[in-house]
């Protein structure tokens, strides 16, 4: 559908990996009266689609390969915090780990690539307007994932870790990158990139972004490594 000058409809453009879903969803979008300047299938034209095209809401394909659509969004965050993220998933790589990461990385919607039309409607005219709007089945998942979590939470958290872990862990739950930890802390950043690899699955977290919910679950004391069993023996994480 061709665009006019002031051409007011919602904009949209679509990161999609599988040609029939890119097709099915820029049908929908542009028959609800959205423009769809641009779908793609490649993360690269579509960073470069959503900086040409400025629009108002983006969906993100979370099954590229290697992880690509969980970085795609953080990309997209960092360059157009402007724009509304929708993340979509196919229902078999349906995690709620998935979904966790989508919305830690910036995704303020969520989606299941087997929903019917008007739900994904409904999604991207919700995100549009501001919400934080996820599918009619994610949305279980995620309270379902936030209980587990705060479940599991013994009367100390993280008990395997030792002090120096609990260091790390503090500053990956602040947002610092490798290279600033390894400046805080007086290490190499390939000792930081150590701690955190040991650290994760004692947390139970398979990436940085679970890690720091799962801190921010946990309580801003979780992390401190003044705190929990095994002080004494503070100086043997080095």
């Amino acid at each position: 559908m061709a665009e006019t000058v002031g051409d007011t409809r919602p904009r949209v453009v679509v990161i999609e990996s599988i040609p029939l879903i890119l097709r099915g969803l820029r049908a929908a979008l542009e028959g609800d009266g959205c423009a769809v300047p641009a779908g793609t299938g490649d993360p690269h034209a579509g960073v470069r689609a959503v900086l040409e095209q400025k629009p108002e809401v983006v969906l993100v394909d979370l099954d590229l390969p290697g992880g690509a659509g969980i970085r795609l969004l953080q990309r997209l965050r960092r360059r157009c915090p402007a724009t509304r993220l929708i993340a979509t998933a196919s229902p078999q790589h349906d995690a709620d780990r998935l979904l966790l990461s989508a919305l830690m990385a910036g995704a303020t919607g969520y989606l299941l690539k087997d929903a019917e039309t008007a739900d994904v409607l409904c999604v991207v005219h919700a995100v549009r307007r501001g919400c934080v709007t996820l599918g009619p089945r994610a949305g279980g998942d995620l309270s379902d994932l936030l209980v587990r979590l705060a479940g599991t939470a013994e009367t100390f958290p993280f008990p395997a870790l030792t002090h120096r872990e609990r260091e790390v862990l503090r500053l990956v739950s602040l947002g610092y990158g490798n290279r600033r930890i390894a400046r805080e802390l007086f290490i190499s950043e390939k000792t930081v990139r150590n701690y955190v690899s040991a650290i994760l699955p004692k947390i139970h977290a398979s990436s940085r972004s679970e890690a720091i919910l799962s801190v921010r679950l946990a309580g801003p004391e979780a992390a401190r490594p003044d705190a929990g069993p095994g002080t004494a023996a503070a100086g043997s994480g080095w």
